[in-house]
């Protein structure tokens, strides 16, 4: 079953931390990068992030909606490192990167999966966790096949099994770069030398997928096989390759609806949410105009920013745990930080980006790692409180020695004298 699609695209997030004090440095690097544009929010231009998202979330990762035009032309004014300074003060700053163009075109043009990246997004929070964001669409392709074997294949490309996965045939090759590994590359010279993402416990060898992708009417209308189209939208929810064999039925049969709901998130007939633990995925049919119009700015819009809102917290929550063992003060201020500034807060107020967020929440256990994060800075803090006690009493006890000691001496030395 082969379906024809109209409109796709892709976004491809890629997490990495910047090691604590270095933050101010790394925007200040950001800043002097001629390839990187701080984003500045308006409230005209982006009434649809202004007014989807409560205050208190829009303030922390939109500030620059309280920026005037003639503030912004202020900020722009002043040096970088006075710049850096007054970001990092900010708990988010988004910027946008300009590709480099290169001269050469396609090569090989029958063989591969050809794509380009139309958009890329640097996502910081004061933290130290930053998000590398692509947006890619493919070229010369209607094939749902071919965005099937992309997102399979792009996902792992900054790992190492890129290169030991070429005997499954998924070539793609962009206009943007000569070589699809110079992506590596670039990666690299966005994030830096220094990571300590593996410390901890980030994966960072696959990319998180988001996608969106609008099928032909003629492929999905009310005479559709939805078995067929379920098994292939299985596929794509899980960044699976499309000659996988789909053996278990469970997402598909009758007599597993309950199971099928908690992966899949319908908002009407001819619309489907996917999630899993790395992908989201919105697969619509072009039979509503909605369908390609505002349903997918609204997906890489509002949606978009709660999701990376909501990814932030898991890779946070890995480095705050590695963080507790490392420097237990520093981590429990940001601990409570986050808990007071965004983990007690609602994000919005709509009820269907409500249930978006809720089912992030669900797939990446957010609420449970919370809870275990909690119950392990308890105990760590309780040890902490225990050794500090200690080294006091060791303290105090030398202390009053010290001072019985010159008494004595004092008496000592009244006597004799």
């Amino acid at each position: 079953m082969e379906l024809m699609t109209k409109y796709q695209y892709t976004y491809f997030i890629y997490p990495y931390l910047i090691e604590e004090g270095k933050y101010k440095k790394y925007l200040q690097s950001l800043l002097r990068n001629k390839k990187c544009k701080i984003r500045f929010f308006n409230k005209q231009k982006d009434i649809h992030l202004y007014t989807y998202f409560l205050p208190n979330i829009r303030e922390y990762m939109f500030w620059s909606f309280g920026l005037t035009e003639k503030g912004i032309k202020d900020f722009k004014k002043l040096d970088t490192t006075v710049q850096s300074t007054l970001l990092a003060e900010h708990e988010c700053n988004i910027f946008n990167y300009d590709l480099p163009e290169y001269i050469q075109g396609k090569v090989n043009d029958s063989n591969g999966i050809f794509f380009e990246i139309s958009e890329i997004k640097i996502v910081c929070f004061k933290s130290g966790v930053c998000f590398l964001v692509f947006k890619t669409n493919l070229e010369n392709s209607n094939n749902f096949s071919d965005i099937l074997n992309f997102n399979y294949k792009f996902r792992e490309i900054n790992s190492i099994s890129y290169n030991l996965k070429e005997y499954e045939n998924i070539k793609i090759q962009s206009n943007s770069f000569k070589d699809v590994k110079d992506i590596s590359l670039l990666i690299k010279e966005i994030v830096g030398k220094e990571n300590i993402a593996k410390k901890a416990n980030i994966g960072t060898e696959k990319f998180f997928v988001y996608s969106y992708a609008c099928i032909d009417q003629k492929d999905w209308n009310e005479n559709t096989d939805t078995d067929g189209l379920d098994r292939l939208f299985e596929k794509y929810r899980a960044a699976l390759p499309s000659n996988t064999q789909i053996i278990n039925d469970e997402y598909w049969t009758k007599g597993q609806s309950n199971e099928l709901e908690k992966k899949v998130l319908y908002k009407n007939k001819y619309i489907k949410y996917g999630f899993s633990i790395g992908s989201t995925v919105l697969l619509t049919s072009n039979i509503n105009t909605a369908n390609f119009t505002v349903v997918p700015q609204k997906f890489e819009s509002e949606y978009l920013y709660t999701y990376l809102l909501t990814l932030y917290k898991k890779i946070l929550f890995n480095k705050l745990n590695y963080e507790f063992s490392c420097n237990m003060k520093e981590a429990e201020n940001e601990f409570l930080d986050f808990t007071k500034k965004l983990w007690i807060q609602d994000v919005t107020n709509e009820e269907f980006g409500r249930r978006m967020e809720q089912n992030w929440i669900e797939n990446l256990e957010l609420e449970k790692t919370f809870y275990k994060l909690k119950n392990e800075y308890d105990v760590t803090y309780k040890k902490y409180n225990v050794e500090e006690l200690s080294k006091n009493n060791k303290v105090t006890r030398v202390i009053v020695a010290v001072i019985l000691l010159i008494n004595i001496l004092t008496i000592l030395f009244a006597l004799l004298f």
